[in-house]
């Protein structure tokens, strides 16, 4: 063989060589390169997912507090209906004069005894002070009662004081009294 097939074998040979080596590396590069594309769509992947269970939870916080809000304007609003039928139920006593002064005297004979003097307010002490008399000295026959002439400032009912205790039997008070004791069940019968 001569010189020249054999430098023309080794060219051949280092070429080939050279190829082969060229495609190899080319492999591994394209090879490194899927993996790190297929690294970067994985952490792609994570971020969304991350991202979107933030932005999922930011909703359902989001909405929580929403509901809360409407929950608490719900009870703002179901208070101002009690308030508002508690009101009107006030009025409504003072406005039936009848019936306003049976419960006056109902009072007046649950609660006067002896000792006692019983407080009004400045309308009530015109117009029933002398049937409140009346109803002590006659009905309950009590003999050391009073009705004081100094009217006291409440809405309507009255108040008796003695040494020892004083009972207040104001409109306002036995409103809110009955108003702690059966608003559960108003509420119920209003609000379903």
């Amino acid at each position: 063989m001569g010189l020249e097939k054999v430098k023309d074998l080794i060219i051949d040979s280092a070429k080939k060589k050279a190829d082969e080596m060229i495609e190899a590396e080319k492999n591994e590069l394209e090879k490194e390169f899927e993996n790190f594309k297929k690294k970067l769509e994985e952490e792609y992947i994570l971020k969304i997912e991350k991202f979107k269970k933030e932005i999922e939870e930011e909703i359902a916080r989001t909405k929580a507090i929403e509901v809360a809000k409407i929950e608490k304007e719900k009870l703002l609003l179901k208070k101002k209906i009690l308030d508002e039928f508690f009101r009107q139920l006030k009025a409504t006593i003072l406005s039936d004069e009848n019936t306003y002064k049976n419960l006056l005297f109902s009072l007046e004979r649950k609660d006067a005894v002896n000792g006692s003097t019983i407080f009004l307010n400045e309308n009530d002490l015109k117009k029933f002070k002398k049937d409140v008399e009346k109803i002590i000295t006659h009905e309950l026959k009590l003999k050391d009662v009073k009705v004081s002439d100094v009217p006291i400032s409440i809405s309507g009912g009255l108040v008796i004081k003695t040494e020892n205790f004083e009972i207040d039997d104001s409109l306002d008070s036995l409103i809110e009294s009955f108003r702690e004791e059966k608003e559960i069940e108003i509420a119920k019968e209003i609000f379903g």
